[in-house]
């Protein structure tokens, strides 16, 4: 059974084929292993054990399986950030359109006031960033189907130091997400990096992201760079087209 093969399955189908292997590791009942010893003592040989060719056998099934399955669990990363999760995965079927900042998806833009009075929480802004330019909030069970879950997005526009992300006016975007509803899944074929000393992760690569909205779940394509971190109840993405470096310093994640 091949890598590819096992990563499809999901936890009860690969549950189900190493039980498979459960009538190969019912042993007989083990031999008198004092007896063999001291009669290898009398004899004045060293005792030794050996293992029968069905014991081998099972060993050896039972390490390739659980080889095959490491590796399919790892080709399976999934990343769980609270509202945010990270799997890495081949891209979508459905084709993703235009970007969530750059559109409609989030709904109409409102003040900061306003959003932070309505999320229930005091959003971050980023002191590098400054006063956001653009503000949306999601929340409630008709977005997420839970009233606790609530999205505030942000953006600011490009400006000197801060270069236009593609496809869009803007220079930066945050969301951030209270909840435990996956509202933002990431889709990433190519490996992503974790930031140990900041707690975070790092996306560098093309790939595609799957937005929870009131009108359903929309697909956008993502060409800039991504900061993904969690904080509390908060979970975290930072997209700009700076290095990873300035990433984590506007994201205040690191010594200025």
């Amino acid at each position: 059974m091949s890598v590819e093969r096992l990563s499809r399955m999901t936890d009860e189908e690969l549950g189900e084929a190493l039980r498979v292997l459960e009538p190969l590791l019912l042993q007989p009942e083990p031999p008198d292993v004092a007896g063999e010893v001291r009669a290898a003592i009398r004899a004045g040989r060293r005792p030794r054990r050996r293992l029968s060719s069905r014991a081998r056998i099972v060993i050896l099934i039972a390490a390739a399986v659980l080889a095959v399955a490491t590796a399919a669990a790892a080709a399976k990363l999934v990343i769980d950030l609270g509202g945010i999760r990270i799997e890495r995965e081949p891209t979508l079927t459905a084709t993703p359109t235009g970007s969530p900042i750059a559109g409609v998806a989030l709904g109409q833009p409102i003040s900061l006031t306003t959003a932070t009075t309505a999320a229930g929480f005091t959003p971050v802004v980023p002191r590098g960033l400054g006063t956001p330019d653009r503000v949306w909030l999601t929340s409630g069970t008709h977005a997420f189907g839970q009233p606790d879950t609530v999205l505030v997005a942000m953006a600011w526009r490009s400006r000197p130091g801060l270069p236009r992300i593609p496809g869009t006016p803007f220079g930066a975007s945050l969301i951030q997400i209270s909840g435990d509803v996956d509202v933002l899944v990431k889709h990433v074929q190519a490996p992503f990096h974790r930031v140990r000393e900041a707690d975070a992760f790092w996306i560098d690569a093309p790939h595609e992201v799957e937005l929870l909205t009131p009108d359903g779940t929309r697909v956008f394509p993502v060409t800039a760079n991504v900061l993904l971190w969690q904080r509390g109840t908060l979970a975290f993405r930072l997209e700009t087209d700076l290095s990873l470096r300035r990433a984590l310093r506007l994201a205040g994640l690191t010594r200025p």
